[in-house]
Formats: C-alpha cells, structure tokens, sequence
C-alpha cells in the first residue's frame, strides 16, 4: 500500500512538472479577422483557433488580451507587458524584441481592386499613379513604402478600405486576403465588380519575447515541433 502511495505521489509530482515545465504566456492579439477577433467576450477565430490547439498540448497556461492592431501588440510587446503576439509575418522591428515561430498558417498578401478599374496591379504606371489602401502597423503597409508605392490610406478596419474601394477614394487595396473576404462578406454586399490579384505567400506565425524565452530556452523548438503536427 506504502509502495503504492509512493508512486501515485510520484506520478502526480511528474504531471504537475510537466504542465508547470513552461512559463505562463500573455498574448496580445492584434484584432485581425477571421485570424483573431473578439465576439461576446471571447476572443476567437482561425489563428486563435490553432494557436491554442498547440498551447493546450504543451500543456502551458496562457491568456489572450485582444489589441486595436499588430502596432500595439509589438509596443506592449516591447514594454514587457505580454510575453507575444500573434499571427504576424517577419520584420526586422519587430525581431529586435522577439523571435518568430515556424509558420502556424500561409497568409496570402494580394491586391483588391475593380473590375472596370483603367488602373490596376497589371498596368505600367501603377506604382506610380496608383492610390493604395491598407491596414495600419501591418506589413503589408511596410512592403509597400518599401516598394516604392503610393500609400493614400491606413485606416484601422478593413471595412472603411473596402467603402473607400467602392466609391473610388483609392484604386487598390493591399491586404491579406483572408481578412479582405471575411470584412466584404461581414460589412458590404458581396463581392461583385471586385477583382484579385494574388503578390506573394508568407508564412504567419507567432511572435514570442526574446525575454520570455531566455527563462524558457526550450519552449520554441517545442513549440515549432508541435505546430508540424497541426500541419
């Protein structure tokens, strides 16, 4: 009987090592639908979605605290208030205070414009002539000033660029074209007289402190093993 209390004291002592092994994580979660957004009080969506599917088998506590945008994530990020963010692509602003995971999903970047548009992605003077829409603090609004493009708008919502498409404030929306479907399906009607235009590919993954992980040296390798499971 003694010998049998031993090992169940033992077995509850192992389990209790292996969930407590990591650090509790605090994410913010830039407001990004469908990757992540906030409906009766619960923060959910794809990203969200998979994200805690990794999280709950590493057996790691966590929160989400959702955000107006990546811009507050990565500054909240940097003031060691949470310990991550997600999804997001890579950049080097945002490297100086974390380290990216291998990618959780693919995020399509792709250009948005009207069909009957006489300037589009394919025309010689777009970069030059054309007036571009995209979300604020995101890198598709990097990219672009990197490119050289003509950047008109950066509001906060995929919506207010989508009205602003249509009445033909600006020639294009530059976007991911998840959250460009979701915000048409969700806040207009239908996508009719919208034409896409696909630039690039770019793995989203998450954005963990590089403080978070010095006091957990194992977490992201971790991490990216289980994410491979997932896929």
């Amino acid at each position: 009987m003694r010998l049998n209390n031993y090992l169940l004291s033992a077995l509850i002592l192992i389990t209790s090592f292996q969930v407590r092994a990591f650090d509790e994580l605090i994410f913010a979660v830039p407001n990004f639908p469908p990757y992540a957004l906030q409906e009766n009080d619960v923060i959910s969506g794809i990203g969200v979605e998979k994200v805690s599917s990794v999280l709950d088998s590493l057996g790691v506590s966590y929160k989400f605290i959702l955000v107006a945008n990546h811009g507050v994530a990565l500054d909240k990020l940097r003031q060691g208030q949470v310990d991550g963010f997600f999804l997001a692509t890579q950049n080097s602003q945002r490297d100086v205070y974390g380290t990216i995971s291998n990618a959780v999903v693919q995020n399509d970047w792709a250009w948005f414009y009207l069909s009957d548009s006489p300037i589009t992605p394919n025309s010689a003077d777009f970069k030059q002539q054309a007036k571009i829409g995209t979300r604020m603090n995101t890198n598709t609004y990097i990219w672009l000033k990197d490119n050289g493009y003509q950047v008109a708008t950066i509001p906060n919502e995929a919506s207010t660029l989508i009205k602003m498409l249509r009445r033909k404030r600006i020639d294009a929306v530059f976007l991911a074209s998840n959250v460009f479907w979701y915000a048409l399906q969700k806040h207009a009607n239908g996508g009719d007289g919208i034409a896409q235009k696909v630039q690039s590919s770019n793995p989203f993954g998450v954005y963990f402190s590089n403080a978070y992980l010095a006091k957990n040296p194992e977490f992201l390798s971790k991490f990216n093993a289980t994410i491979a499971t997932y896929n």
